[in-house]
């Protein structure tokens, strides 16, 4: 399935800055707490809880790397039944989604994008889980499922996709002079994207019509 393009980096400034500052946030948070409290126990809990849901996902993403997927959905639901709350259950969920997509199991990607979206305490993970979700409804032609979703709050960074995945939808309904309204807007937004040059360049020029 092709598509993971124009979001993807955010995707990875997410995960590099959690993997360099998630458990240090989380300890201080908890460290906070402890101190105005006095609950050490807790506090030590805590931690723990953070240092052990970061291995899992370190798992999920060197077993990916490895193209180990059944280890990898293995400790995705483990962080997904023991940390749920933690934004690396949420990332893990993202990862697994986009190597279920990759392999047209599109049923088993939806699913752990609608897990992220339910579940990610970060408004971005949110975001780019609900266009993705998105992109795999269009790919089932579930079309007025996929508008649905983006016809809902993001943020502007992300007009341009939302715009390229209304074309998606209309070209799936075959509403093709509206598809190319579409992708004119994103591409006005996002003019480098080869690949929706390509989509655009497609659908051609709407014909002439014919005064008589």
């Amino acid at each position: 399935m092709s598509g993971y393009h124009t979001e993807e980096e955010q995707v990875e400034a997410i995960k590099k800055w959690w993997s360099e500052n998630g458990r240090s946030v989380v300890a201080g948070a908890v460290l906070g707490l402890g101190g105005l409290f006095g609950w050490r126990a807790w506090v030590s809990h805590q931690h723990t809880q953070a240092e052990t849901a970061s291995s899992f996902y370190n798992a999920v993403s060197q077993a990916i790397a490895v193209n180990d997927r059944q280890t990898a959905a293995e400790n995705t639901t483990a962080l997904q039944d023991g940390f749920a709350s933690s934004p690396y259950a949420s990332l893990a969920a993202l990862e697994l989604a986009r190597v279920k997509a990759d392999s047209d199991q599109l049923d088993a990607a939806a699913e752990q994008l609608l897990w992220a979206i339910k579940h990610s305490p970060q408004q971005t993970v949110r975001d780019i889980a609900g266009l993705r979700l998105a992109r795999v409804y269009v790919a089932q032609s579930r079309f007025d499922e996929a508008l649905q979703i983006i016809e809902g709050d993001f943020a502007s960074s992300y007009d341009a996709l939302r715009d390229e995945i209304r074309g998606d939808v209309l070209v799936g309904k075959g509403d093709i002079d509206a598809a190319r309204e579409a992708y004119d807007r994103a591409l006005n937004l996002d003019g480098n994207n080869e690949y929706l040059q390509m989509k655009r360049a497609d659908l051609g020029e709407k014909p002439l019509v014919d005064p008589s």
